[in-house]
């Protein structure tokens, strides 16, 4: 009997940015032979910040593993910290607190069915660049585009090289140089409030000094107009010993055990003016906290005090919708690059995920000649322009319950 065999069509793809989302994709590609390269405009993988705690809900960890070997996403999860069902939510003065507009962030942030992974973002990327050393550019910043006459597209970089792609997909964060030249209509907002978040590792005096409760789970505190979340991050061994059993070839950095926070709320609360600039340095941030928890419990207060001041960092909480549809081409975009959201209910780098591993099954199902490949990207961004929607809006309702003024505790 004669089968007929569609043929295969080799694709090849240009991902812009080595984050979590962009990377995911690029191990995505690998897993199915699809030819990619990435390109990343830091110097180096760890040339800056890439923040601290991470949690992987159920649509992140069901993405991973559709984009990673098995051996891949064993590493990934046997490199997250010790998991935790329970959440503690409290008043500044560490009592028990809870109200209606508690309880429906609670609604957002837990998963009934499978608990979060909670992974350290620079750990995960490390993960997530196992394998690609030969794929992954760093120190090429993108520039501008040209879409050619044969069907491709040019990128160009600032020192002065070009690159010929099928297919180039924005992975490059909140301030994507190619999603305002792509999709200029996709305009961000700044919501008003701010982020502001820090690591204080485990040491003898913060075993003695800050309280039992917020060293062994997670913990939420509420306060007018701002909440502090509160997650430890306690690894089951040396990360190092960890890699070392692994099949994978990955090279993860020590990590001690640390507690991470972070405050999400009104700048006002902060003590900042509506337009002040949030360039300052880590001293500035670290009297800003000062003064505004100055009445919280003491052996709160000491989470802030024993902080390493040289990981505070702030940044503005922004948003941003797809719009409702355009005409695909072969310049798509995913996670905060197109639908930045807030953090409040902790979906942002679940949702770049989901992105990936969409883009990924629809880009093999070009790759074996079962989907034309703007057909392929045309409902990968339909199916990313719904999630992202739904996720924005839930983000949203979060945000309203997490620090909204009508969810202040009355201390």
């Amino acid at each position: 009997m004669n089968r007929k065999i569609k043929k295969q069509r080799q694709i090849q793809v240009a991902i812009i940015g080595a984050g979590i989302g962009g990377l995911c994709l690029a191990q995505g590609l690998k897993k199915n032979n699809i030819a990619f390269q990435v390109f990343e405009k830091d110097i180096s993988p760890n040339s800056r910040p890439q923040g601290f705690r991470i949690r992987i809900d159920e649509m992140g960890q069901k993405a991973l593993s559709v984009c990673l070997s098995e051996d891949h996403y064993q590493l990934f999860k046997d490199s997250c910290a010790i998991p935790y069902i329970t959440v503690n939510t409290l008043n500044t003065q560490l009592e028990s607190f809870t109200n209606e507009h508690i309880n429906s962030w609670l609604e957002y942030a837990e998963i009934e069915e499978i608990p979060d992974l909670r992974a350290n973002r620079i750990t995960m990327r490390e993960v997530l660049l196992a394998g690609l050393d030969k794929q992954i550019h760093f120190n090429k910043e993108f520039i501008n585009y040209e879409e050619l006459s044969n069907g491709k597209t040019m990128l160009r970089f600032n020192d002065g090289t070009c690159y010929e792609a099928d297919i180039v997909v924005a992975a490059d964060g909140i301030n994507s140089k190619l999603c305002a030249l792509r999709f200029p209509q996709n305009n961000l907002t700044d919501t008003g409030n701010v982020n502001v978040y820090g690591k204080t590792f485990y040491s003898f005096e913060a075993k003695k000094q800050i309280a039992e409760i917020l060293q062994s789970r997670t913990s939420v505190i509420f306060d007018k107009e701002i909440s502090l979340i509160v997650d430890t991050m306690q690894f089951k061994d040396s990360l190092l010993n960890i890699a070392n059993q692994s099949k994978v070839n990955a090279e993860l950095s020590h990590m001690n055990d640390y507690i991470y926070w972070a405050f999400i709320g009104n700048r006002e609360r902060l003590g900042l003016s509506k337009d002040e600039s949030l360039q300052m340095g880590q001293d500035k941030i670290f009297s800003l906290v000062q003064e505004m928890t100055h009445s919280w419990h003491t052996s709160l207060k000491s989470l802030f005090q024993l902080v390493d001041r040289s990981t505070l960092t702030i940044t503005a909480v922004k948003t941003s919708f797809p719009k409702e549809s355009w005409v695909s081409t072969k310049i798509t975009a995913l996670g905060d690059a197109i639908h930045a959201m807030s953090p409040a209910g902790g979906a942002g780098a679940n949702s770049a995920l989901y992105d990936a591993s969409i883009l990924t099954e629809n880009l093999s199902k070009v790759n074996l000649g079962e989907m034309d490949l703007l057909s392929a990207i045309a409902d990968y961004e339909e199916k990313m322009r719904s999630n992202s929607r739904n996720t924005i809006l839930d983000s949203q309702k979060a945000g309203e319950s997490l620090y909204g003024k009508a969810s202040m505790a009355e201390g």
